[in-house]
């Protein structure tokens, strides 16, 4: 028997479907269309990045137009700074301010707490498509951390498929829909 004693785990009693119920997983849907989208945010899950920062992963959802209803998950925004155009930014900042929220934050705790505040709250941003290989342990090293990684960006280069396929390895390549820009709301006088 295997030794789960060091473990920190949930009740033993783990209850699943039956066999004949049991709904197993399938492939993910297409991504939606590279575009702009009105989205509804959704609630923050908080986790430390590696380097200390706060990290936000958020599901949004499109609100109105053919796509309504579909969602963009795993985005991922931080408090880490960065410049753009020699100016201090931060992706939660960026988020803040599609929302319309010109608030001035200087800790995680504000950070945290104004974007679980934006749940539910509309926002515009640009859609683009993304793909890499990340067939980890192949005799080509096609992974994410690679230098050699195959890597393609925008739905032009997919060919007009949800998929193509790695140069390198010929593994599976499939396109991820991903917020490329969130753009600011305008705010009223």
């Amino acid at each position: 028997m295997v030794d789960l004693s060091n473990l920190k785990l949930v009740e033993e009693v783990i209850e699943v479907a039956d066999d004949a119920s049991y709904v197993d997983a399938s492939a993910f849907p297409p991504p939606i269309p590279e575009g702009i989208y009105t989205f509804i945010q959704g609630k923050p899950e908080f986790t430390a990045t590696s380097k200390g920062y706060l990290q936000a992963t958020l599901t949004h959802t499109v609100a109105g137009g053919e796509q309504d209803g579909k969602t963009i998950s795993f985005d991922r925004i931080s408090d880490k700074t960065f410049e753009r155009s020699g100016v201090r930014v931060n992706m939660m900042k960026d988020q803040l301010r599609a929302i319309g929220d010109r608030g001035t934050y200087t800790t995680h705790s504000e950070y945290a707490t104004a974007i679980a505040a934006a749940e539910g709250k509309p926002f515009k941003a640009e859609v683009q498509w993304e793909g890499g290989c990340n067939h980890a342990g192949t005799e080509h090293e096609c992974d994410w951390t690679s230098d050699k990684v195959f890597r393609v960006k925008w739905q032009k280069n997919f060919g007009g498929k949800d998929s193509i396929p790695c140069p390198t390895c010929g593994g599976d390549v499939a396109a991820r829909a991903k917020i490329n820009r969130r753009i600011p709301a305008q705010v009223q006088p």
